[in-house]
């Protein structure tokens, strides 16, 4: 009989991102499966709700900074009571509380979803040499940024995110009732942007972009509503800029989407355009409800979309690349459409929590054998 496993998830994050997915559905596949998982996180975040929502147990756990102290004597006793076999981080805040479990009997290993590069010193050749067993990279991009930091190879193991694409097959309700909020008719293309409104997720490229097709009208340029999902520290400046440039009638900003399947149903197409990305929870489930995506080409995002077969790929931060890739869309539906359905096949294939979870689930095992 297979050994059943006790497991700690740290992931002190309060709102919800790419991250917190992965989370909640690793969560969900070792309970299903017959594991003991927990979850250490702020009991008051988005995270605890959704786990504690679908009855999973949640460890409380708040970490202020990276130099927590009070928080990693509070893990390290949570550990010691509750006898885990395996402690796995999610964030880099949740990583640096692995030098608290030195010396306990127990497997450490982190989860690595960013590609920007690690910074040089002892502090992280400490994080990613001694302290954990191995680091689990998203992406051939996420191990590359590894690999320059001189972590060994050894070290590193691939395993993508992924989503249950169960939940992304769009329904005409849903399609009808997001429109009919927004007040957008069903002759209106929608295109659709999800994420945290941050530099890093460069929202500006859109609205610049969709400056210049709504100065090329005369054209021939379809009727073109945005639909934005999400909140950050941008919103205002990009509500600003979108006044500005006289676009305020066909951009909407939603802020928080929590049913995500439901607003991409809505959509015609999704445009995700990011300085860096280590893979690309938002592209996966784009793709996923079957939409043509038009995305950065940097990180881990190429390993989903191969360009022109299964989406289309463009230069980060470059609106006029953005325009073009949409008017492409456009004008041609049907090509959009196939591209859609090519995208939705691999994403179903590849990228599936189920697939994800078990590589996961291996992993532990193959970490907790014995030494022969």
């Amino acid at each position: 009989m297979t050994r059943r496993l006790r497991i700690l998830h740290v992931d002190p994050e309060r709102n919800w991102g790419g991250g917190e997915v992965q989370v909640l559905g690793l969560t969900r596949y070792l309970h299903r499966v017959g594991h003991v998982s927990h979850v250490a996180t702020p009991l008051h975040g988005v995270l605890a709700q959704r786990l504690q929502h679908d009855h999973l147990a949640v460890q409380p756990l708040s970490v202020r900074n990276h130099l927590d102290g009070l928080a990693g004597w509070r893990l390290r006793r949570l550990v010691c009571r509750e006898h885990y076999d395996l402690v796995h981080f999610h964030t880099a805040r949740a990583h640096t509380l692995s030098p608290w479990l030195h010396a306990l009997p127990v497997c450490r290993l982190v989860t690595r979803r960013m590609d920007y590069p690690i910074k040089t010193g002892w502090w992280s050749r400490l994080l990613y040499g001694s302290q954990v067993d191995m680091i689990i990279a998203i992406s051939s991009s996420v191990a590359t940024v590894l690999g320059t930091a001189h972590v060994s190879d050894r070290a590193i193991r691939i395993i993508p995110s992924g989503i249950d694409t169960k939940q992304f097959r769009p329904t005409a309700a849903q399609r009808r009732a997001i429109r009919r909020q927004y007040g957008l008719g069903e002759d209106t293309t929608v295109i659709l942007t999800a994420g945290a409104l941050t530099q890093r997720k460069s929202p500006h490229t859109l609205i610049e972009a969709a400056a210049q097709l709504h100065s090329s009208r005369q054209q021939g340029v379809p009727s073109l509503h945005y639909l934005v999902c999400g909140d950050g520290p941008l919103r205002q400046e990009l509500e600003a800029r979108v006044r500005a440039l006289g676009l305020a009638s066909v951009f909407h900003f939603a802020g928080f989407c929590r049913d995500v399947p439901a607003y991409l149903a809505a959509a015609d197409i999704f445009v995700h355009t990011p300085v860096r990305e280590g893979l690309g929870v938002a592209v996966i489930e784009a793709l996923a409800a079957g939409l043509p995506v038009v995305a950065s080409q940097v990180g881990g995002i190429p390993e989903l979309i191969t360009d022109r077969e299964t989406g289309l790929l463009i230069p980060a931060q470059d609106p006029s690349a953005l325009r073009n890739a949409l008017l492409q869309y456009t004008h041609r539906p049907d090509w959009a459409k196939t591209l859609g359905i090519q995208g939705q096949a691999k994403v179903r294939t590849s990228f599936d929590i189920e697939t994800t979870a078990r590589a996961n689930e291996a992993l532990y095992y193959e970490l907790l054998a014995p030494a022969p």
